[in-house]
C-alpha cells in the first residue's frame, strides 16, 4: 500500500509539474515530505528482553507466572513483543503479547501473564519474538531475544489423604523387610563378627579382637523397615486414548500419591517400569519421590518394549526374596496379558512364601455400564479381575471417569497397613 501510494504521489506531482498546477504539485509535495521523514527515522532499536519465572517445577493444575522486562534504547515507532506459548500450555491470566510506543526517551516497561501446562512434560518457552515499526510504518526490525525458559510439570501428588475412615478395613499388611537392610541399628545384640570397612571403630569389640588376634565388632539389629515395590505396565496398551486420559497418565498420578505416603511412613520405595526394563532400588526420602516421577514422567511418550510381567517378576527375584516388599502392580490388564499376569502373581506369591499379598490396580479407562447391558469388553474385564483374585492377590478394578484420584488413593491406602 506504501509503494502505491508513494507512486500516486509521484504521479501528481509529475502531471502538476508539466501542466503548471501549483495546487497539484502542493498535494503531492506536502506528503511526499512526511513520507521521507518518516523513512529518515529509525524504527526502535537497541532492545532487551529478560524474562523470569516464579518456578520451573509445577505439579498439574498449578500455575507459573511469566514476568517481562523490555528495555528499547534508540529509535521511535511501535514494539510488539510476543511469547509464543508451546502446545499444551494454556494462558490464565494477561497476554503473551505486549503492544507498547518507544517516544524519543528509552523505553522500559514491565508486564506479566499467567500460564498453566496441561499435560505432564518438559516444555520449553522460546525466546521472545520483537516486530517494531516506525511511527509511519515505513521501516520495520523483527529479532529474537532473550533466553529460552524450561518448565517441567509432573504429576499432581495428593500430599494429604485421610485414611482414617477406611482404617478397619485393612486387608493388606507389608511384611518386614530383611535384617541385613533396615533401618537404624538398635540396641538388640546380634552376633559378633569380622570387621569391614566402614564400620564404626565404636562397634569394635576390644575384648574379644584382643583374645582373637583379629579386629572383631558387636552387630546389633537394624529396626524395623518396610518395602513397597511399584511395578508400573509402561507399555503401549498403558498409552491408549487421550494423552490426558490415557490409563499411564493417571498410574503416574497414583503411583506418586501413594508412594509419597508410604516415604512420610519412612517406608523403602522402589520402582519397576514394566516394558522399558527401568529399576529404581527401593529407597528412602524425600529424593526417592523425585526420581520415581521423573523416571515415569521419562517414558510417558517413549515406546517401550513388550516385556511379560511373569519375566519381570524372575529379574527381580533377588529383590523380591531380600525385601519381600509389597508389591503394587498397576496395568490396564486385557486378554493379550491375562496369562502372563496370572502367572507373574503366582510367582510373587511363591518368592514370598505366602507371606506376601500382591495387589493388582487395573485402570479402565472404558465406561462402566449399567448391569446386564456390559459390552465385551466390560464381560471380559470382569472375568479376567475374578480369575486374578484366585491367585490370592488383592484385585482393585478403577475407572478414572468415575472415580478421582483422591478417593482412590483414600480407599487403597485404607486397605494397608
Amino acid at each position: 500500500m506504501r509503494k502505491n501510494l508513494t507512486g500516486y504521489l509521484l504521479w501528481a506531482l509529475l502531471l502538476g509539474t508539466l501542466f503548471l498546477s501549483p495546487g497539484m504539485i502542493g498535494l503531492a509535495t506536502v506528503p511526499l515530505s512526511i513520507l521521507a521523514l518518516g523513512t529518515l527515522i529509525e524504527p526502535p532499536k537497541g532492545i532487551t528482553v529478560v524474562r523470569r519465572i516464579s518456578r520451573r517445577e509445577v505439579r498439574l493444575g498449578e500455575e507459573v507466572e511469566v514476568r517481562v522486562r523490555v528495555t528499547v534504547e534508540r529509535g521511535m515507532g511501535i514494539v510488539v513483543v510476543r511469547d509464543p506459548l508451546p502446545g499444551s500450555v494454556a494462558l490464565t491470566g494477561g497476554s503473551s503479547v505486549g503492544v507498547f510506543f518507544k517516544g524519543p526517551k528509552p523505553l522500559r516497561v514491565e508486564y506479566t501473564y499467567r500460564i498453566k501446562p496441561v499435560l505432564r512434560g518438559v516444555y520449553t518457552l522460546p525466546r521472545s519474538e520483537v516486530t517494531t515499526r516506525s511511527p509511519l510504518g515505513t521501516r520495520y526490525l523483527w529479532g529474537l531475544y532473550g533466553e529460552e525458559l524450561r518448565i517441567r510439570a509432573v504429576p499432581r501428588v495428593l500430599r494429604e489423604v485421610s485414611v482414617i475412615e477406611t482404617r478397619r478395613k485393612a486387608r493388606i499388611s507389608v511384611p518386614e523387610t530383611s535384617y541385613s537392610i533396615r533401618g537404624p541399628i538398635s540396641t538388640d545384640f546380634k552376633e559378633i563378627r569380622n570387621y569391614q570397612t566402614g564400620d564404626p571403630m565404636k562397634l569394635i569389640n576390644w575384648k574379644a579382637t584382643a583374645r582373637m588376634g583379629e579386629v572383631l565388632v558387636n552387630e546389633f539389629e537394624r529396626e524395623g523397615k518396610k518395602t513397597v515395590l511399584f511395578i508400573v505396565d509402561a507399555r503401549e496398551a498403558m498409552k491408549i486414548g487421550k494423552e490426558s486420559e490415557s490409563p499411564y497418565e493417571h498410574a503416574m498420578n497414583l503411583v506418586a500419591s501413594m508412594a509419597h505416603r508410604f516415604l512420610r511412613k519412612d517406608y523403602h520405595v522402589g520402582l519397576y517400569l514394566l516394558g522399558a526394563g527401568k529399576f529404581i532400588p527401593p529407597a528412602t526420602g524425600p529424593r526417592q519421590l523425585h526420581e520415581i516421577v521423573r523416571t515415569m514422567m521419562s517414558f510417558e511418550r517413549v515406546q517401550t518394549g513388550e516385556e511379560r510381567l511373569d519375566d519381570a517378576v524372575e529379574r527381580l527375584r533377588r529383590i523380591l526374596i531380600q525385601y519381600t516388599p509389597l508389591v503394587v502392580y498397576v496395568s490396564n490388564i486385557l486378554e493379550g496379558t491375562w496369562a502372563e499376569t496370572r502367572m507373574g502373581l503366582l510367582t510373587v506369591r511363591a518368592m514370598g512364601r505366602g507371606r506376601t499379598r500382591p495387589m493388582v490396580i487395573d485402570i479402565s479407562v472404558y465406561p462402566t455400564l449399567d448391569p446386564g447391558t456390559g459390552t465385551l469388553m466390560e464381560m471380559e474385564k470382569r472375568a479376567i479381575m475374578e480369575d486374578l483374585e484366585k491367585t490370592g492377590a488383592h484385585v482393585v478394578r478403577w475407572l478414572p471417569g468415575e472415580e478421582e484420584t483422591g478417593r482412590i488413593v483414600t480407599r487403597l491406602l485404607g486397605e494397608i497397613r
